[in-house]
């Protein structure tokens, strides 16, 4: 897997049943042409100007904000969450 250049800080969200990751460096994603150009991976359950919803093929749900920031819901592990993000930003190019 491709590693993207922009490293993420990951916090577990405080009911634990989620994981945030916050870009360490300030990005800007243009959501409408992420959503254009999506691995078939992930599907988008949810769109707006300001924030998509991606579902995923093991089930997680991912919102994706335009400054890069994630939650990642109803992954299996933690680790499979900070992957599952770390994922996203590869798959968009995010440098």
């Amino acid at each position: 897997m491709l590693e993207p250049s922009v490293q993420l800080l990951f916090k577990l969200c405080s009911d634990h049943s989620a994981v945030e990751a916050i870009p360490k460096r300030k990005v800007d994603i243009d959501l409408m042409r992420a959503k254009d150009n999506l691995n078939p991976e992930y599907r988008v359950a949810m769109s707006t100007p300001h924030f998509l919803v991606l579902r995923g093929l093991s089930g997680e749900d991912i919102t994706l904000r335009k400054d890069g920031r994630m939650i990642v819901r109803n992954a299996e592990s933690e680790e499979k969450a900070r992957a599952a993000a770390t994922r996203i930003l590869s798959l968009l190019g995010v440098r």
